[in-house]
C-alpha cells in the first residue's frame, strides 16, 4: 500500500512543474541516441487486504505502471554574426518533461496501453501521447487501434515519411504473419485536423505494406493514399525498400515517390549503422544520404537536393567508463551549407543527473561567418 502510494503521489507532482525563465534562446541537441537503452519496468502492488502468493501474482501480471521524468537546466551562449543588436547572446535552458504509462494485460491475446505526458520548456502541456489496444484474432491477425505512433521503415536519421503522422491521430493496424513475412494494413484519423464529428472515409488514410525476407535480404513495398478531403485530393505516396547486413554493418536504401495531380516527387534514401559493443569504449557510426528530386518545386525552391547526415559516437570512456561522447554532421550540398554538433557527457556525475555539454556549429547560407550555440547542463532523469 506504501508503494503504490508513492506512484500515486509521484504522479499528482508530475501536473505541477517548477515554472522558471521561459525565455530560452538557444538550445543544443542530444545524439547519445546512438546508445539509447530502454528502462526497466517496475511493476505495482496494491493489495488492500491480505492475499495468497498466487492471488498477488495474478494481479502484479494484469497491471503494470510505470514513469519517467527528464529534466534539463543550465546555461546557453551564441555568437551569431548576423545578428544585428547583439553578436553575442547569453541565455538560460530549462526543460522537464514526465511520462506515466499504465498497460493492463488481463489476457495473453488482449493487452491495453496508455501514456500521460507533461512536458515544460517554453510552455506547459499536458498530453495523452497514447491510448490504444492490442489483440490477437484467431490465432492469425494482429489487431492494433487507437492513438499511437507507429514507423515503417528502417530509416535512422532522416525522417520515416510514411506515417510520419500516425502519433496526431487515431489509427487502427491489421498485421497478417505468413511463411515468409507479414503483410500490414492500417487506417489512420488526424481529428486534429478534421475533428470528431467528421469521422468519415473522406478524411481518412489508408496504407499497406508487405515485408518479405528472400536471400537474408528484407524487402519491404509500401503505399498510402492519403484523405480525399486533404490538398491535394488525390495525392498518393509508394515505394520500396531493402535492408540486409554486408560486411557486418546492417546496410539500407528506401525510394519513394509521391502523386498529386501526376508526379510530384522522388526521393532515395540510402545508409548503414555499425555498433562495436564487444570491447570496451563501445562505438558506434550512422551515416545516410538522401536525394530528391521535385520537378514542380515551389519558387526559390531546388529541383535537386543532395543531403548527407553522420553520426559518430563513443560510450564507456575513462577511468570510470562513465563519459561518452557523439558528432552529428548534416550538409545540404546544393545549399553548401549545414551543421556540426558534438555533444559530451558525463554520467552518474550526482545521482540521477548527468553533466552534457554541447557546441553546435551552423555555417553557409546565410551565414558568411559560422554560427555557434554552446550550451552546458545538468540533465536529470528518473524511472519509477
Amino acid at each position: 500500500m506504501r508503494k503504490t502510494a508513492v506512484v500515486f503521489l509521484l504522479m499528482i507532482l508530475s501536473l505541477f512543474p517548477v515554472f522558471a525563465d521561459a525565455e530560452i534562446t538557444a538550445e543544443y541537441d542530444d545524439f547519445d541516441a546512438l546508445f539509447e537503452d530502454a528502462p526497466d519496468d517496475i511493476v505495482v502492488e496494491e493489495a488492500e487486504v491480505p492475499t495468497t502468493l498466487s492471488q498477488e501474482t495474478e494481479k502484479t501480471s494484469l497491471l503494470n505502471l510505470t514513469g519517467s521524468f527528464t529534466g534539463k537546466a543550465g546555461i546557453v551562449c551564441v555568437y551569431d554574426d548576423t545578428d544585428t543588436e547583439s553578436k553575442f547572446t547569453p541565455g538560460g535552458l530549462l526543460e522537464m518533461s514526465n511520462t506515466i504509462s499504465l498497460s493492463v494485460k488481463p489476457a495473453d491475446v488482449f493487452s491495453l496501453y496508455g501514456s500521460l505526458d507533461t512536458t515544460f520548456s517554453n510552455e506547459f502541456t499536458l498530453d495523452v501521447s497514447s491510448l490504444y489496444f492490442n489483440s490477437l484474432l484467431f490465432d492469425a491477425l494482429y489487431l492494433s487501434a487507437g492513438k499511437k505512433s507507429i514507423s515503417w521503415g528502417n530509416l535512422r536519421i532522416f525522417s520515416n515519411e510514411v506515417l510520419a503522422d500516425s502519433g496526431s491521430g487515431v489509427s487502427c493496424e491489421i498485421r497478417y504473419p505468413w511463411k515468409l513475412g507479414t503483410i500490414t494494413a492500417v487506417v489512420l484519423y488526424d481529428y486534429s485536423t478534421y475533428g470528431v464529428s467528421s469521422f468519415s472515409w473522406k478524411n481518412m488514410s489508408f496504407a499497406g505494406a508487405a515485408d518479405i525476407t528472400v536471400l537474408n535480404t528484407n524487402i519491404n513495398a509500401f503505399v498510402r493514399k492519403y484523405p480525399v478531403a486533404g490538398t491535394p485530393s488525390d495525392k498518393l505516396l509508394a515505394g520500396l525498400e531493402l535492408k540486409r547486413t554486408l560486411f557486418g554493418f546492417d546496410s539500407y536504401v528506401q525510394g519513394n515517390a509521391v502523386f498529386a495531380g501526376g508526379f510530384n516527387k522522388l526521393t532515395a534514401t540510402g545508409g548503414f549503422y555499425k555498433l562495436w559493443d564487444g570491447f570496451t569504449p563501445n562505438i558506434g557510426i550512422n551515416i545516410e544520404y538522401q536525394y530528391s528530386y521535385e520537378p514542380n518545386a515551389p519558387q526559390n525552391s531546388h529541383i535537386h537536393s543532395h543531403i548527407i547526415n553522420a553520426e559518430f559516437g563513443i560510450r564507456r570512456i575513462g577511468p570510470s567508463q562513465n563519459m561518452k561522447g557523439a558528432v552529428k554532421w548534416s550538409h545540404d550540398f546544393i545549399e553548401a551549407s549545414g551543421n556540426v554538433d558534438v555533444v559530451f557527457i558525463v554520467s552518474s556525475l550526482i545521482p540521477y543527473a548527468d553533466w552534457t555539454n554541447g557546441v553546435k556549429i551552423t555555417y553557409g547560407g546565410s551565414y558568411s561567418v559560422p554560427k555557434i550555440e554552446f550550451g552546458t547542463a545538468l540533465s536529470f532523469s528518473l524511472n519509477y
